[in-house]
C-alpha cells in the first residue's frame, strides 16, 4: 500500500500535522536464519489485495499504512503478511474491485516493453502499484515484444497489482521493423507493437480512448479527461486560456508538454529536409510552424487520444520512424515521428505541463509543472515509508532522469533508475536506502531562489520515488517470497556507485 502523508505544510494554521499509524493487520512471523530474512508463518493472514488508498486529496488529513521493517542491518526483519487501511474522510474513494469494464471507464492505458528489458518486473510493479494507490480507472495493458514461448509462460505467472491488468504479446520489431530493414533500435517496438495491439488485442480494444505512456512512470493522481474542469493553469501555449479544455474527441488529443525537449521538432526550419523526406505527398508537408509548435511538435507521454484517431495515424507513426532512422540515429526519432504523424492526420494536441513531468531543469516557460513543492513542505526524506504529498502534485513523474541535491551527478545521492541493482526484486536483496534527511534541509537553505526551487523538487522526487519503489517491492516480495524476504533498507543510490 502506498503510504501518504498530508497536508503539505507543517505551518498551515488550523491543521494538525500528525501521522496516523495504521497497523491493524498484525502479523504472525517467525524469526529466521542468519541470512536476515523474515519467515512467514503458515497461519499468517492472506496478503491484502483490496484497493489501495488514494494519494490525491484536498483534505488536511495524513494517511499512513502499516509497514514494519528492521532499522539496522544486523536485525532480523519482521515483515507483515497483511495490513489494513483506514479510509480517512476526504481521501479520494474508489470501488474496491472492478472486473473487466464494469467501472465504465472509456480510457485504456498501454505501455510497451521488451521481454528482456532490464528491470522489467520492477518497473511494471511500480507502475501498477502506484496506479492502484491513486485510484486510477480503466484497463492497463502491458505490451511485451519479443518473448519466447518459455518467457511468455513465465510472464503470465508473474503477480499483478492492478485491478484490471492485461498483457499483450507481439513479435520484436527491432532490428527488423519492416521487410528489408535491419536497424537495432528498440523504440521501433513502441509504434509497431501498439499497431499489433490495436489489431489483435483479445479482448478487442473497445474503450473510446487510448493512453500511451512509458513504463518508467509513477502515479501521484488519477489521469482523467473530459471532466470540464478548468485546466488553464497547466497550459502554457499561445492560445487564449479561456478556450483550453481537457476535451479528448476525434481530432483533439492531450499530451504532456515536451516543448523544452523537442522545440519545433522536425517542423523546424533547420529540419525541413527531414520533413520533406517523411511528408512529401502527405498533409504534414503543409503544417505551418505556428500550428506545429502549438499542437504537434512538443508532444510527449502520456498521449491521450481517441482510439479511432490512434488507428488512423498508427501506420504513419510506425513508418515515419523507419523513414526518420534513414536520416539520423537520434534516439528520439520515435517521438519526432509521432508528432509528424499527428500533424499529418490533423490530430490537434493540447499540451499540458502536469501529466508526466520529467525533471525540474525543464521548468522554463512553465512547460513542466514544477511549482508544487514549497520550502514549508514537511521533510520528504525523514520518515522511511510515508510519502509526503504536496497539495497539487503532477499526475505522474516520468522518471527518466537523475534526481538529487548535488550539482555533480557523478557523486552524492541520486535516484536514477539505472543505478538500481538488477537483483533488487530477489528475496535476499535489501530495499533502497533513503538519503540523509539533510538532503532536504540543505536544499531549502540554498540562497539562490531558482536553484533552491530546482533542488527541493529534485530531493522531493528522489525520496518519494525511493519510498514508492520500496513499498512496491514489499508488495511484490509478499507474493513471491513464501519463506520470507529481506526488508532492510540498505541499497544506496549514490553517484556512480
Amino acid at each position: 500500500m502506498m503510504t501518504a502523508v498530508r497536508p503539505s505544510s507543517v505551518r498551515e494554521n488550523g491543521r494538525v500535522v500528525a501521522v496516523a499509524l495504521v497497523v491493524f493487520g498484525l502479523v504472525v512471523v517467525s524469526f529466521l536464519n542468519y541470512y536476515g530474512m523474515a519467515r512467514s508463518a503458515s497461519s499468517s493472514a492472506a496478503i491484502d489485495t483490496e484497493a489501495l488508498p488514494a494519494l490525491h486529496s484536498s483534505s488536511p488529513h495524513h494517511l499512513k499504512t502499516g509497514i514494519i521493517a528492521s532499522s539496522h542491518a544486523g536485525d532480523v526483519n519482521v515483515v507483515p503478511a497483511a495490513h489494513t487501511v483506514i479510509d480517512l474522510q476526504g481521501v479520494h474513494k474508489r470501488s474496491q474491485l472492478y472486473q473487466a469494464n464494469e467501472d465504465l471507464s472509456q480510457m485504456h492505458i498501454v505501455f510497451s516493453m521488451s521481454c528482456t528489458q532490464g528491470k522489467r518486473r520492477l518497473l511494471q510493479t511500480v507502475f501498477q502499484f502506484s496506479a492502484m494507490a491513486v485510484g486510477q480507472k480503466g484497463p492497463i495493458t502491458q505490451i511485451l515484444s519479443g518473448c519466447t514461448d518459455a518467457e511468455r509462460e513465465a510472464v503470465m505467472k508473474e503477480p499483478t497489482f492492478y485491478y484490471d491488468f492485461r498483457r499483450h504479446f507481439t513479435p520484436s520489431y527491432s532490428p527488423h521493423p519492416e521487410p528489408g530493414i535491419t536497424d537495432d533500435y528498440t523504440p521501433y517496438n513502441k509504434p509497431f507493437a501498439l499497431r499489433h495491439f490495436l489489431t489483435h488485442a483479445d479482448p478487442p480494444v473497445n474503450q473510446e480512448m487510448v493512453v500511451l505512456v512509458d513504463a518508467d512512470f509513477v502515479w501521484f493522481k488519477p489521469l482523467e479527461v473530459n471532466t470540464g474542469r478548468d485546466i488553464s493553469k497547466y497550459y502554457h501555449g499561445k492560445r487564449d486560456k479561456a478556450t483550453v479544455t481537457d476535451t479528448v474527441k476525434d481530432g483533439y488529443a492531450i499530451a504532456q508538454d515536451w516543448y523544452n525537449y523537442m522545440g519545433a521538432g522536425w517542423f523546424g526550419e533547420g529540419n525541413r529536409p527531414k520533413l520533406e523526406h517523411l511528408c512529401t505527398g502527405k498533409p504534414c508537408i503543409n503544417v505551418t510552424q505556428e500550428d506545429a509548435a502549438e499542437y504537434f511538435a512538443g508532444t510527449g507521454p502520456p498521449y491521450i487520444m481517441t482510439t479511432s484517431d490512434m488507428r488512423r495515424m498508427i501506420d504513419d507513426y510506425s513508418h515515419f520512424v523507419v523513414l526518420g532512422r534513414n536520416l539520423t540515429d537520434d534516439w528520439m526519432v520515435e517521438m519526432y515521428a509521432y508528432a509528424v504523424a499527428a500533424g499529418s492526420h490533423g490530430i490537434k494536441h493540447t499540451l499540458m505541463n502536469n501529466l508526466g513531468v520529467t525533471h525540474p531543469q525543464f521548468v522554463d516557460g512553465d512547460r513542466e509543472h514544477w511549482k508544487f513543492v514549497s520550502d514549508e513542505l514537511m521533510n520528504p526524506c525523514t520518515d522511511p515509508y510515508s510519502v509526503v504529498i504536496p497539495e497539487d502534485p503532477p499526475v505522474g513523474v516520468h522518471y527518466c532522469q537523475k534526481y538529487g541535491f548535488v550539482q555533480d551527478d557523478k557523486s552524492g545521492y541520486h535516484y536514477y533508475k539505472y543505478k538500481i541493482p538488477e537483483d533488487i526484486i530477489e528475496c535476499k536483496a535489501p530495499l533502497l536506502k533513503l538519503p540523509p534527511a539533510t538532503e532536504w534541509t540543505d536544499a531549502i537553505a540554498i540562497k539562490d531562489s531558482a536553484k533552491r526551487a530546482q533542488k527541493r523538487h529534485e530531493v522531493w522526487t528522489e525520496c518519494s520515488l525511493i519510498k514508492i519503489v520500496n513499498q512496491a517491492l514489499l508488495k511484490l516480495k509478499q507474493t513471491t517470497c513464501p519463506t520470507g524476504f529481506n526488508a532492510f533498507q540498505g541499497t544506496e543510490l549514490k553517484g556512480n556507485k
